[in-house]
């Protein structure tokens, strides 16, 4: 049986536009998060399906997938961690160390074909103990479109380029919590992400330095190489693939000595940081949401356990009504005893009420004994 089909509640998480998240529990209590799609949207089963045969660090567990009554689900692994929007901004280091560990399990899909397609600060957690996780691959369209890069809103499919691309826009993110393809709305932001080479995350950087931005002139070097090998308009300009960039993150975080102490330090204190809004999260009441479809299904008992149950019934009720006769020493006409007997057991079959789908028995067997109803 289905994981799924053992559960009957959950809390609600978030409701979006193309699906709504849960947090269940199985039949034997294990935590799980459950996306339900809402009507018209699914995903991609064969990235999926590759994503839930694999074991690659640092992705969600998928448990099981599919549809159920009509709707398109994933359950995977429940992570108790935190989404990386809510940890922006990041310190420097912190943030390469974080990146460098997302384009290594990205790099390590690519061998089996797989691209993300969608990557947000929203579908990367990090766990208790700060470790990235990525969620949400297999989306059909083209993502969030503030992190989307310009093929993707033109229609083309997931690629590695596309993805670094969307890398570029989220490292912008980690180290700001500001977006840096914003917009009012879809023609906005896709004639933002079209004249993306006029984009300069440098200067935007470095006109932020002394306002919060926790950063150096000589750190903002560091990452034009970073951004110009990934926020391209045209995809031939990215860099070549995930490994160059991994490369281009090792050095910038040696550069500045993240490697080290500083790294240590940045890394303790957003552990504290994740820490503390999980403490916080714990103490939130979380909507309870019952699942009466899931319930329905669970309830349904199959033809051949309808057939039995109702022929348990039916001997029983005869078996029954011979022992009240021989005990009175009558003999009832057999044809009407039957008959009575016979509806009897199609009421409990039907599931109808006694008292108000079928004659009393014990009524009908006085009429048949006229000596007994004369006492």
């Amino acid at each position: 049986m289905n994981i799924v089909r053992s559960i009957s509640r959950g809390f609600l998480l978030h409701r979006g536009g193309e699906a709504t998240l849960y947090k269940v529990e199985s039949a034997s209590g294990k935590p799980y998060t459950l996306k339900l799609y809402n009507s018209g949207t699914a995903f991609d089963t064969g990235v999926i399906g590759a994503v839930a045969d694999s074991t690659v660090a640092g992705t969600y567990r998928i448990a099981e997938y599919g549809v159920i009554d009509g709707s398109a689900y994933i359950l995977y692994d429940y992570i108790d961690g935190v989404c990386s929007r809510e940890l922006s901004p990041m310190p420097l280091a912190f943030a390469l160390h974080t990146l460098r560990r997302v384009v290594t399990t990205l790099a390590e899909l690519q061998k089996k074909g797989v691209s993300h397609g969608d990557i947000s600060p929203d579908n990367i957690f990090l766990d208790n103990g700060g470790n990235p996780v990525l969620l949400d691959f297999g989306i059909c369209g083209p993502g969030t479109l503030q992190f989307s890069a310009p093929e993707r809103i033109e229609g083309k499919p997931p690629s590695e380029k596309a993805d670094m691309f969307s890398l570029g826009a989220l490292f912008f993110f980690w180290l700001t919590g500001e977006q840096l393809f914003d917009g009012r709305d879809f023609d906005e932001i896709r004639e933002k992400l079209r004249s993306t080479d006029k984009v300069k995350p440098g200067e935007i950087l470095y006109g932020k330095l002394g306002s919060g931005l926790a950063m150096k002139p000589e750190d903002l070097s560091l990452l034009e190489p970073l951004w110009k090998g990934l926020l391209a308009a045209n995809p031939e300009d990215r860099l070549e693939n995930l490994e160059e960039l991994d490369e281009l993150l090792e050095i910038a975080l040696d550069a500045q000595g993240g490697q080290g102490v500083r790294l240590a330090r940045e890394t303790e204190k957003m552990g504290d940081t994740i820490s503390g809004i999980l403490e916080k999260n714990g103490t939130k009441t979380l909507e309870k949401v019952e699942f009466p479809f899931f319930e329905q299904e669970k309830q349904k008992k199959s033809p051949l356990k309808k057939g039995l149950l109702a022929a348990a019934v039916f001997i029983f009720l005869v078996i029954a009504a011979i022992c009240v006769f021989l005990a009175r020493g009558e003999t009832p006409s057999i044809d009407e005893t039957g008959e009575a007997l016979l509806q009897k057991s199609r009421s409990h079959e039907m599931g109808m009420p006694d008292s108000e789908k079928m004659p009393d028995l014990e009524g009908v067997l006085k009429k048949l004994s006229p000596e007994e109803s004369e006492r």
